[in-house]
C-alpha cells in the first residue's frame, strides 16, 4: 500500500464521534441498540457554539442509530454557523464477533442517504477496529475514504505499531485510509480530548506547545460533559471520567493555542479531495 505524506503542514482537523455515551464502554452490555444513552449529545447545541466562536469547521462521524434516536443532536450542528461535513460510522457498537461488518456498513449507509439525501464519502469504524477485508466493503458501497486507524497500540483492542502515521492509498480498493495523528513515533499517543483528560496538563501542554505537524483532533461528547451513565462504567474507566472534568474548557483552550501557533483548521474531507486530485 503506497503511504503518503500529508498534503500540507500546520493543519488541524477536528473530528467528533457523535455517538452513544461512552461507545463501545457502555453499549457492549446493553441488550439492543435501543437500550443506548444518549444524554452527552444532547450537548451539541454548546458545541456548535463553540467552533462558531472560534471559526473551526468539524468533521463529524454520526452513529446513525442518533438518526432515529436522537435527531435534534444532529440538527443543532447542522444549522449551526459553523461549517461541518458529515459521515457515517459503524451503527452499533457490538464487538466484531457478534455481528456483520458488511450488515453495518450497508445499513449505516442507508440510513445516512435517507435522513441526508446524499451519498456519503467517508466511513468511520469504532473503536478504531478495521481490518484489511473491511476495506472490500467500504469500497462495494462507494466510500473513497476511511478515518479509522489510530497508529499506536491499546491492550485487547488492536495492535497498530506497524501502521504509518500519514495516509495510504489501498489502490485494490481505490481507498485512502486517513489516520488519527499521534503526538509522535516516540511517543504514540492519540491527539484526542479523550486522552488530555487521561493524562492531564503534562501531555496538554506538551501537545499544545510543540503540536506536531499535523493534528487530527479528535472528540466525543462524553469527552466534554460527563453524562449520568457514568456510574455504569466499570471502576477504572468511572475514575478516568471523574478526572479533569472540564471538558468545554479544555477544548476550547485547545484549539485556542492551535490557532495561536498559526494552525489552520480544515475538514478531514480536504485531505482526501488533495490526495485524490
Amino acid at each position: 500500500m503506497p503511504v503518503l505524506d500529508w498534503p500540507s503542514r500546520q493543519r488541524a482537523y477536528l473530528t467528533l464521534d457523535l455517538e452513544c455515551d461512552f461507545g463501545t464502554l457502555l453499549a457492549a452490555n446493553v441488550p439492543s441498540p435501543g437500550a443506548n444513552s444518549y444524554a452527552a449529545a444532547a450537548h451539541t447545541d454548546r458545541l456548535a457554539d463553540l467552533l462558531d466562536r472560534l471559526s473551526v469547521p468539524l468533521t463529524c462521524f454520526v452513529q446513525t442509530d442518533l438518526l432515529d434516536e436522537r435527531p435534534e443532536t444532529v440538527e443543532a450542528l447542522q444549522q449551526a454557523g459553523v461549517e461541518v461535513r458529515f459521515h457515517p460510522h459503524s451503527h452499533t457498537h457490538r464487538h466484531r464477533s457478534r455481528t456483520s461488518i458488511e450488515y453495518e456498513v450497508e445499513t449505516s449507509t442507508e440510513r445516512y442517504h435517507e435522513f441526508f439525501g446524499e451519498e456519503p464519502v467517508g466511513y468511520r469504524f469504532p473503536n478504531g477496529d478495521v481490518r484489511r477485508e473491511d476495506y472490500r466493503h467500504l469500497a462495494e458501497a462507494g466510500y473513497e475514504f476511511d478515518a479509522s486507524v489510530f497508529p499506536t497500540w491499546r491492550p485487547g483492542h488492536f495492535d497498530n505499531t506497524d501502521q504509518p502515521r500519514t495516509p495510504q492509498y489501498l489502490p485494490e480498493f481505490d481507498l485512502y485510509e486517513i489516520p488519527f495523528t499521534v503526538y509522535a513515533s516516540w511517543l504514540p499517543i492519540p491527539t484526542a480530548l479523550s486522552f488530555c483528560r487521561v493524562f492531564g496538563r503534562p501531555y496538554t501542554e506538551l501537545l499544545v506547545r510543540r503540536p506536531p505537524p499535523v493534528v487530527v483532533f479528535n472528540i466525543h461528547m462524553h469527552d466534554l460533559v460527563t453524562p449520568p451513565t457514568v456510574r455504569n462504567l466499570p471502576r477504572k474507566y468511572r475514575a478516568v471520567y471523574s478526572r479533569n472534568d472540564r471538558g468545554f474548557e479544555m477544548l476550547a483552550s485547545i484549539l485556542k493555542r492551535l490557532q495561536e501557533q498559526g494552525y489552520q483548521f480544515g475538514h478531514v474531507d480536504d485531505v482526501h479531495d488533495t490526495l485524490r486530485e
